[in-house]
């Protein structure tokens, strides 16, 4: 409740008014008269100062005592008004250290967040890069590799084909060798006038079938058979006996393997060829009559079409 201000008089405000008093006749009553009233007047002025003090010093003090309860009202507002400053600011404070404390958890937060993201975006960047890089090396080696292979390749190409053209220039030179071999010894057999020594010739024959081969061998077993020296119906002349020599694959007919045609019939009556090898030999579209191949190892010979009486 708000105590009043002090109401103050001024004195000099007051106007009293004092009664005149009847007039006497004697001048002695009228001087008493005079006196009286102005012990009155001094008296109700003394009455009223009085009066006037009493009302300043209760006002005073009624002044005092509603400016100390005012104080204290206030000093208590104060107080109160200062707790609940310092328990907003303490609310506050706490609640400025949770926001503060909530962001930095939330930028912690976002930060490793943030860089988890990074780690796994570097990681599969990374992974990625390594990929490409493991893929780019594959195809590199791959194509390294199949450079190499088709290095390899040609230059096995190459060794094959020279090693081919080597064998075919040995076996060309082998043929030629064994071509003049045979023309040769043809010729001095032609050429010859004098009667041929049997043994000597015998030799002669063993060493050019050791040396021959199926196909140049074949040749010397047909000129043998012309010139009679392979035929036992001719008994004027010599008679080799090729007994134990390596014959195999011996080609007597006119057949045309690669094409398959049929060539001439080829007389080979009464061929001597006994204790002879004679494997996988040829003897098809002949007239073999009274052949002798008695002994002969024969596995795999061919007589197909040929004729044979004995």
């Amino acid at each position: 409740m708000a105590t009043p201000p002090p109401y103050f008089i001024d004195p000099s405000l007051v106007h009293l008014t004092i009664p005149n008093l009847p007039s006497t006749s004697t001048p002695k009553q009228s001087r008493a008269l005079d006196i009286f009233k102005v012990f009155v007047g001094i008296f109700i002025i003394l009455i009223l100062i009085a009066i006037l003090i009493a009302l300043v010093i209760v006002a005073r003090q009624s002044n005092q005592y509603d400016l100390r309860d005012s104080n204290e009202k206030i000093a208590k507002l104060q107080r109160e008004s200062n707790e609940n400053i310092a328990r907003l600011q303490r609310e506050s404070t706490e609640n400025l250290a949770k926001l503060v404390q909530q962001q930095r958890i939330y930028t912690e937060n976002k930060r490793l967040e943030h860089q988890q993201n990074l780690t796994t975006k570097y990681r599969f960047e990374d992974q990625l890069i390594a990929s490409q890089k493991h893929e780019q090396d594959l195809k590199l080696a791959m194509q390294q590799l199949n450079q190499q292979i088709n290095m390899e390749e040609r230059r096995l190409q190459i060794l094959l084909q020279e090693q081919q053209l080597t064998e075919q220039h040995r076996k060309e030179d082998i043929s030629n060798a064994n071509s003049n071999l045979l023309y040769a010894f043809i010729q001095e057999t032609i050429s010859t006038k004098e009667p041929l020594n049997q043994t000597i010739f015998q030799l002669k024959i063993e060493s050019l079938v050791q040396r021959l081969d199926s196909h140049h061998k074949s040749l010397l077993i047909r000129f043998l058979y012309k010139m009679n020296y392979l035929n036992a119906q001719h008994s004027d002349s010599i008679t080799l006996d090729l007994h134990g020599m390596n014959l195999k694959e011996l080609d007597l007919d006119d057949m045309d393997i690669n094409s398959g045609q049929v060539g001439l019939w080829l007389n080979y009556t009464q061929l001597y060829l006994p204790s002879t090898t004679l494997s996988n030999a040829s003897f098809e579209q002949i007239y073999l009559n009274k052949a002798n191949f008695s002994l002969s190892n024969m596995m795999g010979a061919s007589f197909r079409w040929s004729h044979a009486i004995q």
